[in-house]
């Protein structure tokens, strides 16, 4: 400004018109702005570099310098942002299980080694293209379209049909998707070992029990007997009833966690008639007119038969049992608003303590009050928990301290096969 200011009062004083003289100076000054403001548009188009920062004087000067501080602060976040990425990939890159990147179109983004011998694919010759058109499975597919129908499916590698994966797709934001896919299968020859120990152990020991059984109701003939002993002899009755009992849980409960069924397995069966096959299989319970039915006609599943079975006996008979005497048990099928068939067993028991529902399904695991007042396994309900999760369907346990308790099993809805439905009627097992 000193400068322009010198030469307005030079060229004013040489001319003697300091109109020409002021424009003249504007003129000159302008132009030299516009001159280092386009040496600065250069500058930051090349990309602002600070190695090729340079001096300039003024307001411009100042430009720089801010401009330079915030690129320098720019380079240091994503040399973080790299270096986090970098760990990143590595760390996925050495997980055991195959990881796939996709897209909402669900094309491959990215995969890590473990997908080269589960999935069969490779970066990054199958960058780019849909997962579903390189693994050809139907499961896969509809896993693809709904994942959030499924925790999980399991197919077999398409490396080699012996081994067994589990896949699981996880949502990453609205427009990708992580597959996740792992071996299972020593998982899997391990359950079925163990579900061939159990077997075959509750059949060796089947024989001995029932020799055992025999032995005892001879001795309940025999007149001679002591009170003392009769009294031994009706404490090994009971103990080899809970044994039947015991066997016939754990052949039951190896059965029904062997593996998941797919959504179009099973047979076609009857509401009506699996509630009568569970009714009959009531007739020993001495207190068995407590119970009502409420139950639609002409209601199908899709399932195993003598499965649901076990499910609507185990959760009737434990009713029965841990109810208030004299109480009714309201047994009922119907069908919510999704088309899912709900079964509901409703007791006026004394309750459940809100820290044991959480474990009823666990193995042998009994509350207090059960152990105190009842005799049992402590398998049924982990029963009906596998053959519930086997079905796809989904159990639950509601109580109130003082008010009963209810256990509801929900089916899903492409298990429930609907006909026509008829008026339901509130039915005694007496009826039956």
């Amino acid at each position: 400004m000193a400068i322009a200011a010198c030469i307005l009062l030079l060229i004013g004083a040489i001319t003697g018109n300091w109109l020409i003289a002021t424009l003249i100076t504007l003129g000159v000054y302008i132009a030299w702005l516009y001159h280092r403001l386009l040496k600065l548009e250069r500058w930051i188009r090349k990309g602002s570099r600070i190695s090729e920062a340079y001096d300039d004087h003024g307001f411009v000067d100042i430009i720089i310098r801010q401009l330079c501080a915030q690129k320098k602060i720019y380079n240091q976040r994503k040399r973080r942002t790299k270096r986090i990425l970098r760990q990143l990939n590595q760390n996925i890159a050495a997980l055991p299980d195959a990881t796939v990147l996709l897209n909402r179109k669900f094309q491959i983004e990215w995969c890590n080694e473990p997908a080269r011998y589960l999935l069969n694919l490779r970066s990054p010759q199958d960058l780019g293209y849909k997962i579903n058109n390189l693994i050809r499975d139907p499961a896969l597919l509809a896993y693809l379209r709904n994942p959030s129908d499924k925790d999980y499916i399991e197919l077999d590698s398409p490396v080699d049909q012996d081994v067994s994966i589990q896949v699981k797709i996880v949502s990453i934001g609205e427009k990708q998707f992580l597959l996740i896919a792992r071996n299972i299968s020593d998982l899997k020859q391990l359950q079925e070992s163990l579900k061939n120990f159990v077997a075959n152990a509750s059949h060796e020991l089947k024989s001995p029990l029932t020799v055992i059984s025999g032995h005892l109701e001879m001795l309940e003939a025999e007149d001679k007997l002591s009170a003392a002993g009769r009294r031994s002899l009706q404490t090994a009755q009971r103990q080899a009833e809970r044994m039947k009992d015991l066997i016939k849980g754990l052949l039951l409960l190896s059965q029904v966690e062997s593996y998941r069924l797919a959504p179009d397995e099973g047979d076609r069966i009857s509401i009506t008639e699996l509630m009568l096959n569970v009714m009959a299989a009531l007739e020993k319970h001495t207190d068995k007119d407590r119970v009502y039915l409420d139950c639609p006609h002409d209601l199908f599943l899709l399932g195993v038969n003598i499965e649901l079975e076990g499910i609507c006996i185990n959760l009737v008979e434990n009713g029965l049992k841990y109810s208030t005497p004299g109480t009714p048990i309201r047994v009922k099928w119907e069908e919510n608003l999704r088309g899912e068939y709900v079964f509901s067993v409703q007791d006026q028991s004394p309750g459940i303590e809100p820290r044991d529902i959480p474990k009823l399904t666990k193995r042998y695991y009994r509350g207090a009050k059960s152990r105190a007042e009842t005799a049992g396994s402590g398998l049924g309900l982990a029963i009906v928990q596998h053959a519930v999760t086997k079905h796809g369907a989904t159990f639950q346990i509601e109580s109130q301290l003082d008010k009963g308790s209810c256990f509801s099993v929900t089916f899903p809805s492409y298990r429930c096969l609907h006909g026509h439905k008829q008026a339901t009627r509130v039915i005694k097992l007496a009826d039956y």
